[in-house]
């Protein structure tokens, strides 16, 4: 059973798992009207708040749960009540493995991260930003459903995830959040593609996987390749007008988009993808190709197509000095 099956991962996930021989039957559930015409994918219009979801998931082996509230002010009760209700149900109807869709976000952005995190790793989320927070109330509420029922949980933090035309809202507040940095901070970042998340999803159901993983392409993006990735200046400013610069761009910006993001922005928070590797899971896109594709062409409008399409296929070539025109145009858009 998916939840959240109209979702953007949701739609890949059901893909997937209908291109699969050995998958019996798949169960699509969401609040709104599942968009699934496919042969063999039984869809159901849902509210896992308050309808009865036994006779849905009556027979099924796995829950690939992806439901949740998108809007910056989650309410975290609410999220957990909603995994509540999803676990209570597959005791009763005796379905013994979870797929949790958590996220890279719960390991926090500090300035002793190191680089990359592996599971082990302590999760410390940055308390400003509620939809980190939940995800780490999700995990424990899906571990403490482990211990209780000795059922199986495959929790899976996957890095900011992007697409064509299908952008979450981390993804592009993220995106965002870098132009309202200071000039002095450029830690290195990840970008995870939809498809690259949905096969490890369909991975983890179709494994009966038992543990956390990390989700994220091979590596990161260093500060002299995003620059060239978001077309900015390959320079930096005195730390004063730096300091200037910042402060005018944070006056304009929207708050509720920078919200808790600032530490994720200035601090390391890259994660080793080693043990969903070792399962058998591979990545079909590059950091630099997920960021590509979810990026909207106006942004990337500075990069010439020859060189869009290098980046696109992960080809990280020596970055040149930009002209003048493109450092005040990177000033322009900045303060916007």
């Amino acid at each position: 059973m998916v939840t959240g099956a109209s979702g953007a991962v949701g739609k890949r996930v059901i893909s997937l798992l209908v291109e699969q021989a050995e998958t019996d039957r798949i169960v699509a559930i969401d609040r709104r009207r599942p968009a699934l015409e496919r042969e063999g994918v039984e869809s159901h219009q849902l509210d896992l708040m308050t309808d009865d979801l036994e006779p849905a998931m009556e027979g099924c082996d796995s829950v690939i749960h992806l439901a949740e509230d998108h809007s910056r002010r989650s309410d975290a009760a609410a999220a957990v009540a909603t995994l509540d209700r999803v676990l209570t149900a597959a005791d009763n109807v005796g379905c013994r493995h979870l797929v949790l869709l958590s996220s890279a976000l719960v390991y926090g952005a500090y300035p002793d991260n190191p680089v990359p995190l592996t599971e082990t790793h302590p999760i410390r989320p940055i308390p400003a930003l509620a939809h980190a927070t939940i995800k780490a109330g999700l995990e424990a509420r899906a571990e403490a459903w482990r211990a209780e029922s000795g059922a199986k949980v495959a929790v899976l933090r996957p890095a900011a995830a992007l697409s064509d035309g299908d952008s979450s809202w981390i993804g592009a507040a993220l995106r965002a959040a870098t132009a309202v940095r200071s000039e002095q901070v450029d830690p290195p970042v990840q970008f995870l593609h939809h498809d690259d998340l949905a096969s490890a999803l369909v991975l983890a159901a179709r494994r009966q996987l038992d543990s956390v993983y990390n989700v994220a392409p091979d590596g990161w993006i260093g500060a002299e390749l995003f620059r060239a990735l978001r077309g900015e200046a390959a320079v930096r400013l005195p730390e004063r007008l730096s300091e200037w610069r910042l402060r005018a761009a944070k006056s304009l910006a929207d708050r509720n988009l920078l919200d808790g993001l600032e530490p994720y922005v200035s601090w390391p928070w890259v994660v080793s993808n080693d043990r969903l590797r070792a399962v058998g899971w591979k990545p079909a896109y590059s950091n630099e190709a997920a960021f590509v594709a979810g990026t909207p062409a106006p942004l990337l409008s500075s990069i010439n197509p020859q060189r869009r399409q290098e980046l696109a296929l992960g080809v990280a070539g020596t970055v040149g000095a930009v002209a003048v025109g493109g450092a005040l145009w990177v000033l322009r858009r900045t303060l916007r």
